[in-house]
């Protein structure tokens, strides 16, 4: 079957929904670093939707950093894409056009600063996961410890890190006088404060003049995030050659549903991402607090006690009783207490929602892909809602065993504790070493853990009761199973009084 290309569009299956605008008529007014699935099936279509109202006339390049290379994917079908969105038995498929040319900067790292230093690109967007911006997720700084920091810091081209990355090219448009704006569309909190800091960290480093011009001529909006999309399978690619006819090396599947909110604060003309939905609002901070500390809480979560269980997807561990009752009521008896109010997103509406998108038994999220680099996500989904409750004197044994299922998780990754598979995070060489310490014995390996003052603090690090508690609660876990621990934890855990919206009464 043929592939997917400009030529081979027109002749696509009635089903499938077409550009309705003429893509050469598109000027390149936007860039985006990490060109993968999320992006493609998130912040590049809010810019195809525009196109499509005729609202604004420009498209995307983009420039991937690490592999695997999208290049490889795109560029032969010029660019083209199919985004499937799948709930439960249906689908329907879009092919997006809004990416005009793709640059694998791992393999033209001058071609793909150039691209981004284009005075024509306006705003910039990126998804390099949490750990691609090099920061302390404890505080926020660059970690100039980071090999690939320091590495940077020896070179004057080439980089590779992204704070060293977007350093060079910020260097090229301080020369042309090209302001711009940059966008960080992962789930940190404060993205957009994260990547001004890491950036003019790094920027002054190495040249205080150029720190100086990015102060003065670039922006750094936050921005919250969201549509579930999983990796795609080699099945959502047959789906999609019979679905529309041709044959796709780009698919990428998500849910129906998607949010996009947006501080409002640009130095070049705001894209009209609006028409699709976006919100451009004042403060991005209630709606990232909200939406980190339930949606992606209830990931991380039941991504380590759902494997921990024997569960292969978030679907799976919706479905288990004892599984949804542990993620409901830690947000309902314990993290709601610490969560803003946000109109739109009332917690128990907003919960109810998370656990029916992630029970889509279409989106098979896989657990072991959600627990990858927790290091980098645990900090803002559950550390910090459980210093939130520390701080007003409140107990917290629901959060406390979530962090407990990390705690296992980790463990069993390890030899000492059984190798039950494969764990993913750059702090794993850390990981083998507290474990070989521990000798099998997981109250050690959690004191040794909760040490880490990078991930911790200082505060939970040397608090010994916490880490007495959490050690018990592994144990329960891998000694007795996770669904005795879990009861154990939501009997001890006292239920709070809520109101009709999700607040407390």
């Amino acid at each position: 079957m043929k592939r997917l290309n400009s030529g081979k569009l027109a002749r696509a299956h009635g089903s499938v929904r077409r550009p309705g605008y003429d893509r050469a008529r598109t000027r390149i007014g936007f860039a985006h670093v990490g060109v993968g699935a999320f992006h493609r099936c998130h912040q590049a279509e809010y810019t195809e939707d525009a196109l499509e109202a005729g609202a604004d006339n420009r498209a995307e390049i983009g420039v991937n950093i690490r592999p695997p290379s999208i290049e490889e994917q795109l560029t032969p079908q010029d660019g083209l894409y199919t985004r499937l969105l799948v709930d439960g038995e249906k689908a329907e498929a879009r092919v997006i056009g809004a990416i005009r040319r793709v640059v694998d900067a791992d393999r033209e790292a001058e071609r793909a600063i150039e691209a981004l230093a284009d005075p024509g690109v306006d705003v910039i967007t990126m998804t390099v996961t949490e750990k691609g911006y090099c920061h302390i997720p404890a505080s926020g700084a660059i970690d100039w410890e980071r090999p690939e920091i320091a590495e940077d810091l020896k070179r004057a081209s080439g980089r590779r890190s992204l704070p060293g990355f977007l350093s060079e090219m910020l260097a090229r448009r301080m020369a042309a006088n090209a302001p711009v704006t940059l966008i960080s569309c992962d789930n940190i909190p404060g993205n957009g404060h994260i990547l001004k800091n890491v950036v003019s960290s790094f920027s002054e480093a190495v040249d205080k003049k150029l720190a100086v011009w990015i102060s003065d001529n670039v922006r750094f909006p936050s921005t919250m995030v969201d549509r579930i999309v999983p990796a795609t399978r080699p099945d959502d690619l047959a789906r999609v050659e019979q679905i529309a006819g041709y044959r796709d090396e780009g698919v990428v599947v998500g849910e129906p549903f998607r949010q996009w909110v947006i501080e409002d604060d640009f130095n070049r003309p705001r894209p009209r991402w609006d028409i699709a939905g976006a919100e451009f609002v004042k403060d991005v901070e209630p709606y990232e607090f909200v939406k980190m500390r339930v949606l992606n809480a209830c990931q991380s979560a039941l991504s380590y006690l759902g494997a921990l269980s024997g569960l292969g997807t978030t679907c799976d561990d919706v479905r288990d009783p004892m599984l949804k009752n542990f993620a409901t009521r830690t947000i309902l008896d314990e993290t709601a207490a610490v969560l803003p109010f946000v109109p739109s997103m009332q917690v128990r509406p907003y919960l109810e929602l998370t656990l029916s998108r992630l029970g889509n038994p279409a989106i098979r999220h896989a657990n072991h892909q959600i627990a990858t680099d927790g290091s980098q996500k645990i900090n803002q989904r559950i550390l910090q809602p459980l210093r939130d409750r520390m701080a007003k004197g409140l107990p917290s044994p629901l959060l406390e065993t979530a962090i407990a299922g990390w705690v296992a998780y980790l463990a069993k990754s390890q030899p000492a504790f059984g190798s039950a598979w494969d764990a993913s995070d750059q702090i794993m060489p850390f990981i083998a070493g507290i474990a070989r310490q521990s000798s099998g014995d997981i109250g050690v390996f959690t004191r040794l853990f909760i040490g880490n003052r990078a991930i911790f603090g200082e505060r939970l690090a040397e608090d010994a009761g916490l880490i007495g508690r959490v050690a018990s609660r592994s144990r329960a876990m891998l000694g007795e199973g996770v669904a005795k621990a879990l009861g154990g934890a939501m009997a001890e855990a006292t239920p709070a009084g809520y109101d009709g919206v999700g607040r407390i009464a």
